[in-house]
């Protein structure tokens, strides 16, 4: 018969237990009133002297980061539309985008293209996202074959209205112009960041 080894602990402090069950609480703490009053307190000294570290992100200053908030590389806001070199928008209607959007935002009907357009067959006659059901994952600008979707950096747009968050086509392509990458071309970055080259010349 072997010897049996019992190893010695120091003991437990006061009020831990092992075995699965609650401490006792002394009846002050049964009250939760001290608590209460800390959480009160804690309160009101911030009514009567507001945290000077608050940082309003109004927007009057978009290189300024305790105007705007300045997102990371990569990260994925507002959609817009892009535009081919005759004006026209780049999207040829062919409902990928919206059938790689997991959250069912993208609504699209599609439209033949006028004799003049030579580069393709249809057009969107209608492109909304609606934003309040987007995950902004982007799966809509990577499984678009033509490049014309696409996601900026823009950060935290609100609005008063739920119909405000539904971006139509012209609203898409103006986000497009506004942010100068209506003619950027979608890239992967070498430490695989996505992000879109400013157009140039002859660049495609």
């Amino acid at each position: 018969m072997s010897d049996t080894i019992v190893e010695e602990h120091p003991p437990l402090p006061k009020g831990v237990v092992l075995a699965a069950g609650n401490t006792e609480q002394t009846w002050l703490e049964k009250l939760y009133l001290p608590e209460i009053f800390k959480g009160l307190g804690n309160t009101f000294k911030h009514l009567v002297n507001p945290n000077k570290f608050t940082i309003d992100y109004d927007g009057t200053d978009l290189k300024n980061p305790k105007k705007a908030h300045i997102p990371r590389d990569g990260y994925r806001g507002e959609h817009y539309l892009k535009k081919d070199d005759a004006g026209h928008v780049k999207c040829v209607a062919c409902f990928m985008c919206a059938a790689a959007c997991p959250a069912e935002c993208i609504h699209i009907e599609a439209m033949p293209t006028p004799a003049d357009w030579k580069d393709r067959e249809r057009a969107p006659k209608r492109f909304e996202i609606d934003l309040l059901r987007c995950i902004y994952c982007g799966m809509c600008e990577e499984a678009c074959p033509v490049d014309a979707i696409a996601l900026s950096s823009t950060y935290n747009v609100v609005s008063d209205t739920r119909e405000a968050k539904v971006y139509d086509r012209e609203h898409l392509m103006k986000c497009g112009e506004e942010l100068g990458l209506a003619l950027s071309h979608h890239h992967y970055r070498a430490d695989g960041v996505p992000g879109a080259v400013p157009h140039k010349t002859g660049h495609h």
